[in-house]
């Protein structure tokens, strides 16, 4: 098939620090030695975002230096401008960084990193010196946000990133409103690229996700994949992957990306 790519290349890792979920944030308690690295083997995934949320912080250099190989890395920015700054220095040494990410931008729990912060006007300067070394300006869209943060604030802002993350915050809503929130989404991000986050711990409900809810996620993002209307997955995350005992969500992805990974995608 011209121009195939297997469906793994379209799938991504979000990487936070080994084993930063063990004092029990977000209900997890469990330990986890699988790396931001080590995870992209252990899902069969292609590419990685970082997220030096978590103890120890990453050392940038160092994670990109690790990472120098993959197809795509990508950084999420706290911090405002210097973030930004430290970024732009980085992407000049390392050339698979394609990607600025905005994680809790719209979320009214981190007051410190989301939109209050800053205003479009300021995104668009970021966006703009990130463009100048070769990288796209990403956003975290939670479902959650939708029903917390007016929407003209939310519309204003995503005007100025060229690409949208969307997260289901709740499990019902990927086993009964999938469609609609898809629907939603894609009427938000016109014009957009377009990742889907799959949570395989349940963290709006600080609970172990179901495998039914991933599997739901995976059978029908796959899709999306394949008929050009998203441009990935991503999974979330390594610091839950690997436990003793093991979670069933976790298995139901490993499981699913063994058996669908190398289906080809041809766009």
């Amino acid at each position: 098939m011209a121009n195939a790519k297997k469906l793994r290349d379209y799938f991504w890792i979000w990487g936070h620090p080994t084993n930063c979920l063990r004092a029990g944030n977000f209900g997890f308690n469990r330990q986890s030695f699988v790396s931001p690295m080590e995870g992209l083997t252990y899902m069969g995934a292609t590419n990685l975002i970082l997220n030096d949320l978590g103890e120890p912080p990453f050392d940038m250099v160092v994670e990109s230096e690790a990472a120098k190989d993959l197809p795509e890395l990508a950084w999420v920015v706290h911090g405002g401008h210097d973030k930004v700054t430290e970024l732009v220095e980085l992407a000049k040494d390392y050339k698979n960084i394609t990607k600025a990410f905005y994680d809790d931008f719209f979320s009214l729990t981190y007051p410190e990193n989301n939109f209050t912060n800053y205003t479009p006007e300021m995104m668009a300067q970021y966006r703009e010196e990130l463009h100048a070394v070769g990288l796209e300006m990403w956003v975290v869209l939670y479902t959650e946000n939708l029903r917390q943060v007016d929407m003209g604030i939310i519309r204003d802002f995503l005007k100025e990133f060229d690409g949208i993350s969307l997260w289901f915050w709740k499990e019902e809503e990927i086993l009964n409103d999938f469609d609609k929130h898809i629907a939603d989404f894609f009427e938000l991000s016109e014009g957009k690229k377009r990742l889907i986050g799959c949570y395989v711990w349940d963290f709006g409900a600080e609970k172990e996700a179901t495998a039914k809810a991933v599997l739901t996620q995976l059978n029908n993002e796959s899709k999306l994949i394949k008929d050009g209307l998203i441009d990935g997955v991503i999974i979330h995350t390594n610091s839950v992957f690997g436990t003793n005992p093991p979670l069933e969500a976790v298995d139901a992805c490993q499981d699913w990306m063994r058996e669908h990974g190398d289906e080809p995608v041809s766009q």
